[in-house]
């Protein structure tokens, strides 16, 4: 059953995108800079202030907020290792972080969340006790990547292709920047944003994010020189889709042993998700606005999303028997 859902819910919708693009380009010739921009300048800064304006903050979000932390700081050794056997140049390093360090948490992981957690073994008696615990956990966990992508994420694109000096300010001109810092200040005033009159344009322009982004993609595969069976693609795509969730296992295991009750059944079965998850489609879209091996991270996209039907199957699977 998780394996139909994700190849109908999510595998056909975004490869379904992802070809219409790519067609579109074929016939028009499409300028994916300019679509570039109007992601960063529009689409990414309306979906950030309207999703983190939004989003409660669940008050015990200390312990996965630590979690995170030490699975992305493990990410990025793990990305330094492989760019030092690879001999990766700057860029590819930046390039690899990225793809390592940050997953679609958004689509993907809310509807995985619902879908877990609405079926057999933690429905009882035809209710679901457990699914408002989960998507507690699954906030946290979104609003924590959300933050460290539009930053850390953002920093590492632009750190391959010009200096650090140079990163930062391209970065305080971008506008995602404020947008996030706006949703945080307005929500710590209690200022209704809604009664705002940009809100709907932020919101329809925020709902827009995934289809506008696949679509980029497809335009922007459709101008590459496709290598199927690119080595540094490969790795990357494996190790995230195989090594990573396992070794979020081991920090759950780890955490418990340490300090009994760290984790709970759910809790673990949200994190454990969240470390399957394939790559964020940001990183490909920063990697085009940057021009830093955007065919790389496109591909990398594409590649885990895919390999996600089988490895987010399989964990799942281990989750249940593990957790539930």
């Amino acid at each position: 059953m998780v394996f139909l859902f994700i190849i109908e819910h999510t595998m056909l919708p975004i490869f379904g995108l992802v070809l219409i693009g790519f067609l579109l380009d074929r016939k028009f010739h499409i300028d994916v800079k300019t679509l570039s921009k109007f992601m960063f300048y529009l689409v990414i800064p309306s979906f950030i202030f309207t999703n983190v304006y939004e989003t409660e903050f669940p008050p015990a979000s200390v312990t996965m907020i630590a979690a995170m932390t030490v699975f992305m700081v493990f990410c990025f050794f793990l990305a330094n290792l492989v760019s030092h056997w690879r001999r990766y140049d700057e860029g590819m390093i930046q390039s690899c972080r990225n793809a390592l360090m940050f997953n679609n948490t958004g689509n993907l992981g809310v509807a995985l969340i619902i879908l877990v957690f609405s079926h057999a073994p933690f429905v009882v008696d035809g209710q679901t006790p457990y699914l408002a615990e989960a998507m507690v956990v699954q906030i946290i966990i979104f609003i924590v990547q959300s933050v460290s992508l539009n930053t850390l994420g953002l920093y590492q694109a632009g750190r391959g292709r010009l200096s650090a000096a140079d990163t930062l300010r391209v970065m305080f001109r971008m506008p995602m920047i404020y947008f996030l810092a706006a949703a945080l200040l307005v929500r710590s005033t209690g200022w209704n944003a809604e009664e705002f009159f940009f809100w709907p344009i932020m919101e329809m322009a925020g709902k827009s994010l995934l289809p506008v982004a696949m679509v980029s993609i497809g335009a922007q595969l459709s101008q590459t020189k496709i290598h199927w069976f690119d080595k540094d693609v490969w790795i990357i795509s494996l190790l995230k889709m195989t090594v990573l969730p396992l070794f979020g296992l081991v920090m759950i295991y780890a955490a418990n042993a340490l300090m009994p009750g760290t984790f709970t059944a759910v809790s673990a079965m949200v994190f454990l998700i969240y470390c399957a998850i394939p790559t964020a489609v940001n990183t490909a879209l920063f990697a085009i606005e940057f021009g830093n091996n955007a065919d790389y991270a496109t591909q990398i996209v594409m590649n885990t999303t895919a390999l996600s039907a089988i490895s987010l199957t399989f964990y799942i699977f281990i989750g249940h028997i593990l957790f539930a």
